[in-house]
């Protein structure tokens, strides 16, 4: 069975609002951060919470405590993305799903932060860039990359400074000047270069500008378990897809289901992924999943016909 398939790509550029109604829910979220070098507690991290379905901030943003826990409370259920921010240390993003069903209890989301290697920024410095990122966090991000740019002149002669590229970088990408973004991600990389986020942000950046085979090139550095973002996740299988590795493919969808339950369309592209390998049970499983999921989706055609395909085949 031959189809021309056509799968979109998920941009990771979005616009980020407050949406009151999320703390208005029934769930609960909660864990525990340590240091990876060492395994002790790491306190003062702030957990940023952005609900998929809304496409809103969770405010306040928590803290880990000095035993380095954290939780939030009636919260909306549905599919999260969670950013694990702490200076000094990289930044950790991850998807998460909340099950607000009576009786269920959520796992507790346990995350280890790596040590920039290479950074010896003094107090001051630190406290200049967390300015900076507030005025990030607030979208703006000329005024940011203003201040970024003169505390970089200011303090050149610092250790590790180079590791406002980085933020620059976001900066960038958030303004959608994803070349300009990957000049600044890959200065960063000069100086530190085992930073996972860097290199995940450069696929990232290459795979906003349409660049999949870079964007392939840079992901392939990193381990499934670096990616813990569904959408990142969704896109690798995508590119994957699209390149006729479906072993490939077959992984990083399966990873996006697992993460995010509700994602209709991991559940048909993975289905999609499962008729390309001829695994003719997982793929009807699976694609009645995706039907029951959405019913009016413009795909449901084509997976009542594959199913149908594999049922009268047998």
């Amino acid at each position: 069975m031959k189809k021309i398939i056509l799968i979109a790509i998920i941009t990771l550029s979005m616009v980020f609002t407050l949406y009151p109604a999320l703390t208005k829910g029934k769930g609960k979220m909660s864990g525990i951060v340590t240091n990876k070098e060492t395994g002790a507690p790491l306190g003062g991290v702030t957990v940023r919470l952005f609900s998929a379905r809304a496409k809103a901030f969770h405010k306040p943003s928590p803290k880990t405590d000095k035993e380095g826990k954290w939780a939030v409370f009636f919260i909306r259920a549905g599919a999260w993305n969670l950013d694990f921010e702490k200076s000094g240390y990289e930044t950790k993003r991850i998807s998460f799903y909340v099950d607000a069903t009576p009786g269920t209890k959520n796992p507790r989301i346990e995350i280890a932060l790596a040590k920039v290697e290479g950074l010896a920024v003094g107090v001051d410095v630190v406290k200049l860039i967390d300015k900076a990122k507030v005025l990030m966090n607030e979208n703006q991000y000329d005024e940011a990359l203003k201040e970024l740019a003169e505390i970089k002149e200011k303090y050149k002669e610092e250790t590790g400074i180079q590791i406002l590229d980085l933020y620059m970088g976001n900066c960038c990408a958030q303004k959608k000047d994803y070349k300009k973004a990957i000049e600044h991600y890959r200065k960063a990389l000069e100086k530190f270069p085992k930073n996972k986020e860097l290199v995940l942000s450069i696929g990232n950046a290459y795979n906003n500008l349409n660049n999949h085979e870079k964007a392939i090139e840079w992901f392939h550095k990193l381990t499934i378990e670096d990616i813990g973002n569904v959408d990142t996740l969704y896109n690798i299988g995508v590119i994957a897809y699209n390149k006729g590795d479906f072993a490939n493919a077959e992984k990083y969808f399966k990873k996006a289901a697992e993460v995010n339950i509700e994602f209709a369309d991991a559940f048909y592209q993975l289905g999609m992924t499962y008729t390309a390998l001829d695994k003719q049970s997982e793929a009807v499983e699976i694609l009645k999943k995706f039907i029951a999921m959405a019913p009016d989706s413009p795909n449901a055609e084509t997976a009542k016909a594959i199913i149908e395909a594999f049922q009268g085949s047998k």
